[in-house]
């Protein structure tokens, strides 16, 4: 597995072009109601126009503009209404010349009928109405396929659906979509010091947070997941990964990456016959990474510091994975932002460096009020909240409030 170290931007897109390789995942058909937040499988297009007829936006009357003629507060003009419109209705017969159409928002327009004028300037009569102003043809009318025309695009395949795909689907009268079927990510925690939530605490253990954080995050993002963790010991981790690439499309690890005498990962990967797709990324915190492909499946070992694992997932394994799961290159990769700090970070970076943050409307905060150890890779608490990475570049200085920084925002 020896490589040099690659610089992040290289990193990612290693991981990408090794998961757009991957074969395309398998589809099904979901009811649009489970459709929100799924990946497009195909491109999806309007069969129909929406609007499929003329219609008004407002309660009123539907009338000929010609018939409006020289209409005002002191010159009203009175026509017979010879019908009425509900939504839902369909006219029955054309609007004759010199008549009105008493109608309700979202009720076709009859025939002849070429503009809308609102009741506020009529006197609301039912069987003739006064109309006290003058409009021009086409005023107040809601054209057929004003809002989507029949053939048009509503979401490209590899587009996550959201409420508003799903909204104009159905109102193409379309019940279902083609999307992917999720992935299934096995996370395995290693380490011997490692004890599952609810069990009792022993002298020189800690509680796994590292995998079920990354977990949480996958499950976040839509994918199925397969928890588990076991000891430093290369040949329970090796069956322990073989036996999840069995049933997953990939796996995640965390803990045993680094230069320590149980750092076991890269020994473990030789021993699967996993193809390095990068070992190890110029930055910090996660420098160890190891992405790898073991046959069709991808690899990612994580650091087992908290901080570390969460910034790598994201910057990496996240966009990688939603690669392979079928979604839209661009929008797998984190979007980068400027932003100006409210507080800042009290050490200089050799080399480049990543800290946890909070943006808002192009405010950026570093927790831990600047004080560098909040952003130990070991520390967990200080993630809570954040969405975003900040990037020092290598050779920076300490940073201070009111300064101008690069961020990546997560993937959502």
């Amino acid at each position: 597995m020896k490589q040099p170290f690659c610089t992040p931007a290289q990193a990612l897109r290693r991981v990408l072009d090794a998961a757009a390789a991957l074969p395309v995942p398998a589809t099904e058909r979901v009811p649009l109601d489970d459709a929100c937040g799924r990946i497009a499988a195909r491109d999806l297009c309007a069969r129909m126009d929406q609007p499929p007829f003329d219609r008004s936006p407002l309660d009123g009357y539907a009338l000929h503009s010609a018939d409006t003629a020289g209409a005002g507060e002191e010159t009203p003009v009175t026509l017979p209404v010879v019908m009425k419109l509900y939504a839902g209705d369909a006219p029955a017969a054309a609007l004759p010349a010199g008549c009105a159409a008493r109608i309700m928002t979202g009720a076709p327009l009859p025939p002849g009928a070429d503009c809308v004028l609102m009741q506020e300037l009529t006197d609301g009569g039912e069987e003739q109405v006064r109309i006290y102003a003058q409009l021009q043809p086409n005023a107040n009318v809601v054209f057929r396929g004003e809002d989507i025309a029949a053939g048009a695009p509503i979401a490209a395949a590899g587009t996550v659906l959201t409420p508003a795909h799903i909204g104009v689907l159905a109102g193409q009268g379309i019940p279902d979509a083609e999307v992917f079927r999720p992935l299934t990510v096995g996370v395995l925690a290693t380490g011997s010091e490692l004890l599952e939530a609810g069990e009792a605490w022993a002298p020189g253990k800690i509680y796994d947070a590292n995998g079920i954080q990354n977990a949480a995050r996958l499950r976040q993002l839509g994918f199925a997941v397969e928890r588990t963790h076991c000891s430093d010991d290369p040949e329970e981790i090796a069956a322990r990964m073989k036996d999840l690439l069995t049933r997953c499309d990939a796996v995640i690890t965390s803990g045993g990456v680094s230069v320590g005498q149980k750092d076991y990962l890269p020994t473990v990967l030789e021993m699967l016959h996993a193809e390095p797709v990068f070992a190890g990324v110029a930055q910090k915190p996660g420098s160890p990474m190891i992405a790898a492909q073991v046959g069709e499946k991808l690899v990612f070992c994580l650091s087992g510091n908290p901080f570390a694992a969460a910034a790598t997932l994201e910057q990496y394994a996240v966009p990688a994975l939603l690669r392979a799961a079928g979604r839209r290159e661009e929008d797998c990769i984190p979007v980068h932002t400027r932003g100006r700090l409210t507080t800042g970070f009290s050490k200089p970076s050799k080399g480049t460096r990543f800290l946890r943050a909070r943006a808002l409307g192009g405010l950026v905060e570093i927790p831990g009020e600047g004080n560098a150890e909040a952003h130990s890779s070991g520390s967990l608490s200080a993630m809570m909240g954040c969405n975003c990475l900040v990037e020092l570049p290598a050779g920076s200085g300490p940073v201070a409030p009111g300064e101008e920084v690069e961020v990546l925002n997560f993937v959502q």
